[in-house]
């Protein structure tokens, strides 16, 4: 069949027998031509001399006929062939092919399940219905396949559709997942545009199949933008919906926990947050846990969630042994599957050490303290160790978490700056202080006027005067996170009413706390206590009293002194595990010290697999100066392929030959969880003022084959048929003989 034929009519195949149907009415007219016999007899020669002077006016007016009768004939056979007079359909007349775009979109909402099949499945329907209707004209149109998550990178670029490339997409859609990730469509409209402008002069048309979720569309003036603008470069724009109802939806949007003080046999409090994206309340969700692939046998319960609410759930966990270990919570299956699990990697080392340093040569303060973080091996997790201030100049301090300095007088310049890299680099530091504290050292060397380890200026040992009349406790704390076990009628003023404060440092008058420092605990007389601030990437306690018997009478409230210093030692210990936690598509980035690792390293995605990939040099072309050179060189890399959720592990060889091991939680967006879809009228009023955008209900397939096509000529031709019926009827009257009837001559 001609190609031409397919472009013009929505029924090709009647065309050709239909168009032996004109031969009808000539036939007919030939017949009745065939009907006269020559007959001479003297009554007709008149009759025949008039004829011949009217045959020219006759012989038109029979033509007419026939020509009106061929075109309703021809009439009835576009009604049914349906002809497409589009003038984008004609670019074949150009020797030019219709192009098609098709911009899929896979992120991870399009994993909404709705029966059997998800969103995406449906939108890989539609794919194979476009082919298909492409093959019925093969090599007349062009395909371009393109996925949301890498629209630069087409899977089929401008493709004639023909039988084998039908063949070859089935083929590579069977294989096609969809991802978790967030993905702008704003981004691939741009892309998709780009493309399309790369061939001008061809019928160009885009398909967006996609759930178009309200989430992107709200306040998203960079979508309607693009779709305006490719309206304007003449392309026209298909919006097809794969979804058609909102399905209710949890998720699991965060699960936390302090996992750099975690350690073997000690319980480990995490908290997960449940969200509820539907629209109706939830009732008794079931959260299970999963450590190391063994799921525990309690499960959390939540009674009621509200729509659009949150709930966190806390729960204890406790490792066995050290080393790595993977928790994972789900809560049960529904619309969305990818958001009901959350994985948090966790490592235990052998022992979370800490550093004590006391000022006094007895170190009466330091056995206080080493009983209250580790009253037994393996309780708390924590291994302290007490040493003298020379310890802080003739040792390396990273294999420690945090160190705690207790009524140091000073420290010599390099324990300074031992201490001050130890804290750049992420070790906490708590500061106790005591008689044999030096202020004027402190405000000098630690001080230097905000820049150094030290958060305030000093000024001389005070006394909080004893007031029997007013009955407010000696100590107010904050609102730091901290105190949150001391809260609360029934132990907070109870425990605050019997702590006393005799002595500590005050600070100069007037003194208020600057930016990056907080006051978290005051005094009876407002003045400051406690403080916290940042060093570089560690964090800093200071303690403007004691830590043992000679200002406080804090270690005879064991119930508050050993929960209180264990909460300090949580909180500026060093992340040497930090809560690293992704989204799917994030990348992950690698840097190691040239001078320390390989540039080998080992990648171990969730399904097992294990990648080698080499790292490339940072800086490699600059030339560092010798005494720096170690520093300034770095193995550098990005890893990408974070497209699963689940945990990944990254195994760096170090010089000396051992392995270390870093791993990563990757978890869905929860931006994705947000199914709510936008309705397809508001959808339609978004992009009004377009000519060329439309947009289809999701199961509707009618516009495939042009039946809601502008260039669908099915009404006007039954009009003009109408027409030429009517004119037919009349000339047809008239040209035909009609005797008067006797009764009308009397």
């Amino acid at each position: 069949m001609p190609i031409w034929l397919q472009n013009l009519f929505l029924h090709p195949g009647y065309v050709l027998p239909g168009a032996l149907l004109l031969s009808v009415p000539i036939l007919i007219h030939l017949i009745n031509r065939l009907r006269f016999k020559r007959v001479r007899f003297a009554a007709m020669e008149f009759l025949l001399a008039s004829q011949q002077r009217n045959r020219r006016r006759v012989l038109l007016e029979q033509l007419l006929l026939l020509a009106l009768r061929c075109l309703l004939v021809a009439g009835l056979v576009a009604l049914v062939a349906r002809p497409i007079l589009d003038p984008r359909q004609w670019a074949f007349l150009r020797g030019e092919r219709t192009q098609h775009f098709v911009l899929l979109d896979d992120s991870g909402s399009q994993l909404d399940r709705s029966g059997e099949q998800t969103a995406f499945d449906a939108a890989r329907d539609i794919i194979r219905r476009i082919a298909a209707e492409g093959e019925r004209q093969p090599d007349s149109q062009t395909l371009t396949l393109a996925r949301l998550s890498n629209p630069e990178q087409p899977l089929f670029t401008r493709e004639s559709v023909n039988p084998d490339f039908v063949s070859r997409l089935e083929a590579e859609l069977r294989n096609l997942k969809c991802t978790s990730r967030s993905l702008d469509l704003a981004e691939g409209l741009a892309s998709a545009r780009r493309q399309l402008t790369e061939q001008p002069g061809t019928a160009r048309n885009l398909h967006v199949i996609s759930d178009f979720r309200r989430a992107d569309w709200d306040d998203d003036a960079a979508l309607t933008a693009e779709l305006r603008q490719i309206d304007a470069d003449g392309v026209s724009v298909n919006l097809v919906r794969t979804v058609p109802e909102w399905h209710g939806n949890l998720g699991l949007t965060d699960l936390t926990g302090a996992i750099d003080v975690a350690a073997a046999n000690v319980p480990l409090r995490l908290s997960a947050t449940v969200r509820n994206y539907g629209e109706q309340s939830v009732r008794d969700v079931r959260l299970s846990v999963q450590v190391d692939g063994r799921r525990l046998p309690v499960a959390e319960a939540i009674e009621t969630i509200e729509p659009g609410k949150e709930v966190v759930r806390q729960f204890d966990v406790k490792f066995e042994r050290t080393g790595p270990h993977d928790v994972q919570v789900s809560l049960p299956a529904d619309a969305l599957e990818q958001d009901n699990h959350r994985f948090l990697a966790v490592n235990l080392p052998e022992a979370n050490s800490i550093l004590i340093v006391d000022g006094n040569p007895s170190a009466s303060e330091a056995f206080y303290l080493a009983d209250a973080l580790a009253p037994a091996p393996g309780i708390t997790g924590f291994a302290p160790s007490i040493e003298t201030v020379e310890y802080l100049r003739r040792h390396p301090l990273d294999k420690f978490q945090s160190i705690f300095l207790l009524n140091v007088a000073e420290l010599p310049p390099d324990s300074v700056r031992a201490l001050e890299q130890f804290v750049q680099r992420g070790g906490g530091l708590c500061w106790y202080l005591g008689d044999q504290v030096r202020a004027a050292f402190y405000n000098d060397k630690l001080y230097r006027e905000g820049q150094g380890l030290f958060p305030c200026r000093l000024g001389i040992p005070a006394v909080l005067t004893i007031d029997e009349s007013n009955e407010q406790a000696d100590v107010e704390f904050g609102d730091s996170p901290m105190f949150d076990g001391f809260r609360g009628e029934d132990r907070t003023t109870d425990f605050a009413r019997r702590l006393h404060v005799d002595r500590y440092f005050s600070v100069p008058q007037g003194w208020s706390a600057p930016e990056g420092v907080g006051v978290i605990a005051v005094l009876r007389n407002r003045a400051p206590l406690l403080l916290e601030h940042r060093f570089g990437l560690g964090q800093v306690i200071t303690c403007l009293t004691t830590v043992g018997f000679d200002w406080t009478n804090w270690p005879l409230e064991p119930g508050a002194y050993v929960p209180l210093q264990l909460e300090f030692a949580k909180r500026i210990a060093r992340q040497r595990q930090a809560l690293e936690v992704r989204v799917v598509g994030e990348p992950i980035p690698i840097d190691l010290d040239a001078g320390t690792y390989a540039p080998q390293v080992e990648i171990a995605p969730p399904d097992g697999t294990r990648i080698p990939v080499t790292l490339s040099l940072e800086n490699a072309a600059v030339e560092p100066p010798p005494e720096s050179a170690a520093k300034a060189i770095r193995y550098t890399g990005d890893w990408k392929g974070t497209d699963d959720p689940g945990l990944y592990a990254i195994t760096a060889r170090r010089q000396d030959g051992t392995d270390e091991i870093r791993r990563i939680s990757v978890n869905v967006p929860s931006s994705e969880s947000r199914l709510e879809p936008i309705g397809s009228e508001v959808l339609r009023k978004s992009v009004a003022g377009t000519s060329r955008v439309q947009v289809h209900d999701p199961g509707d397939v009618s516009w495939l084959r042009g039946e809601q096509s502008s260039s669908d000529l099915t009404d006007w031709v039954l009009l003009a048929l109408l027409i030429l019926l009517a004119i037919e009827l009349a000339l047809s009257y008239r040209l035909s003989y009609h005797p008067t009837p006797a009764g009308a001559r009397a």
